[in-house]
């Protein structure tokens, strides 16, 4: 057993000296820029706020919702309310449970949809707008001076019953409050009735419109800044030396899949695109230097074409198919929003809106020999408790069994870890630990400073700019050399790269190959 894993231990040991200078070289951050991003994110917030709390007062009355707080988000959203919090927990098995050592999610009470839209129905009931006014007990106060046995008025003040201590009455129109988003199975069911985390609703946007639109939308838009404010913004201002240098630490043994992690800050889920600004404070450390980042084109999926042998995948990679394009267009969403779906299917994921369900059941459908390999996985998983990857990296799975709906418990990871194992664990490590060694034996003065799942970026001396290309574009598109030479393994999958440069990390343009 500890031959077949001998070449990922090596491989982690010169990946962990790589990752070490990595640190050391850490990435040159532009405080300006940084303060600038701050008070742009704040301002945008602060706008977002506002509106948000017109469309909540619109749509529940006068009712007051906290959007922080899962209960009013889920009756504002659903128009629905939980009566009895335990037993909708019971039902749907709601909550976390250890397995092995670690605490996850239960496994989801499974329901037909007439039985599950009767028990929304019956444990549940609608909310109806509501009108304020002052409340006559309190004047409005919210406190009252109770009257002791003496005739005399009490020195201390108690909460006034009626109003709670709002000093204000709500009572209940015939309208319907919020905005009647309609649970489709118990994945949406949450301790606090449903879902309205920033995913959820991101997925669930293409079936609203009008006011119910538009607070979704700034919702997700005001949570992500809010997490980029607090990530990034904050984490980057803590963590920045007296030079202006952030050190992230690189992590190999935290992730199960064995892909790598940061903290200090978390660079590893740095927002991609022009969405958000923050990658435009990582600034080259020379005078008129550049930053370079070579990507991998659609990794994951060509990962598990290969692990599976399907014959489509391959056949769609040499044809240069954009499998996100592809999906974008069944499901009637952006390219950017359809690279989660795409890579769903790969990972064994079932549950989603119909227009989702559909494009899952055609990707099924598609690549057979995907289909077929999760099956394999799966049998594998259960009979011999692991599975081993062409590299040798192992996954223990010791609880597998099959379940009454004839797969495999944990089918998710199953089929997830091994075409992120193999993809960022061990194709991206073997091009970023080749490319370390010729940058070291040439002497360059340039650096490799982040590596982000399919990434690996470079701080360029403006005398290596095309070295620096050269040398990324070889050491990214040598996988198959490499696998060989590791593992034996033939890895015959095409390798697609794109490469950027520019003044800063999110400024790229990009280079031709």
């Amino acid at each position: 057993m500890h031959r077949i894993l001998l070449p990922t231990l090596r491989l982690s040991l010169e990946m962990t000296d790589v990752l070490a200078r990595m640190e050391q070289n850490g990435l040159k951050i532009n405080l300006d820029t940084l303060e600038q991003i701050r008070e742009e994110y704040q301002r945008e917030m602060d706008e977002l706020e506002i509106r948000l709390d017109e469309l909540a007062r619109h749509a529940m009355g006068d009712t007051p919702v906290n959007l922080s707080s899962p209960d009013d988000r889920s009756v504002l959203l659903y128009s629905r309310k939980v009566k009895d919090k335990r037993t909708w927990s019971n039902i749907f098995n709601l909550g976390h449970e250890m397995r092995g050592n670690t605490m996850k999610p239960k496994m989801r009470t499974r329901m037909k949809r007439g039985e599950f839209k009767s028990a929304v129905k019956n444990m549940t009931e609608v909310v109806y707008k509501t009108r304020g006014s002052q409340c006559a007990g309190c004047v409005g106060f919210g406190r009252v001076r109770p009257v002791n046995k003496n005739g005399q008025p009490s020195k201390t003040l108690r909460v006034c019953k009626p109003c709670g201590g709002a000093g204000v009455i709500y009572m209940p129109t015939r309208e319907v409050a919020g905005f009647k988003l309609l649970p489709r199975d118990p994945m949406d069911t949450a301790s606090a009735g449903f879902k309205t985390d920033r995913t959820t609703l991101e997925n669930r946007r293409a079936e609203l419109s009008g006011e119910a639109l538009e607070f979704v939308t700034a919702y997700t838009r005001y949570s992500a800044l809010r997490t980029y404010l607090n990530t990034f913004v904050e984490g980057m201002k803590n963590n920045v030396d007296d030079k202006d240098f952030i050190h992230p630490e690189f992590m190999q043994c935290i992730t199960a899949t064995g892909r790598l992690s940061s903290r200090n800050p978390n660079f590893q889920n740095m927002p991609r695109g022009n969405t958000f600004a923050i990658r435009k404070v990582v600034e080259s450390r020379f005078p008129d230097g550049l930053i370079l980042e070579g990507d991998y084109s659609q990794l994951e999926f060509r990962v598990a074409g290969f692990l599976a042998k399907d014959s489509q995948a391959y056949k769609d990679v040499e044809d240069g198919t954009d499998v996100h394009s592809y999906t974008a267009s069944v499901i009637g969403c952006s390219r950017q929003e359809a690279k989660a779906h795409t890579f769903k299917p790969l990972y064994g994921g079932v549950t989603g809106t119909d227009d989702q369900q559909r494009y899952y059941r055609a990707f099924k459908e598609k690549y057979e020999g995907v289909t077929e390999w999760h099956k394999e996985l799966q049998k594998e998983a259960v009979s011999k408790k692991e599975i081993t990857l062409p590299s040798g990296r192992q996954y223990a799975f010791p609880s597998a069994r099959w379940t009454e709906w004839g797969t495999a418990t944990n089918r998710t990871a199953i089929c997830n870890y091994p075409v992120q194992g193999f993809a960022t664990a061990d194709l991206l490590p073997m091009a970023l630990i080749q490319l370390d060694k010729m940058m070291r034996c040439r002497k360059m003065k340039s650096v490799i400073c982040n590596t982000v799942h399919d990434s690996i970026v470079l701080d360029v001396h403006p005398d290596e700019k095309d070295g620096c290309i050269n040398l990324l574009a070889h050491c990214m598109q040598n996988l198959p050399a490499q696998t060989m030479n590791r593992y034996g393994v033939e890895y015959d999958m095409p390798v697609g790269i794109e490469l950027k440069i520019g003044k800063n990390w999110l400024d790229l343009e990009e280079v031709d190959l």
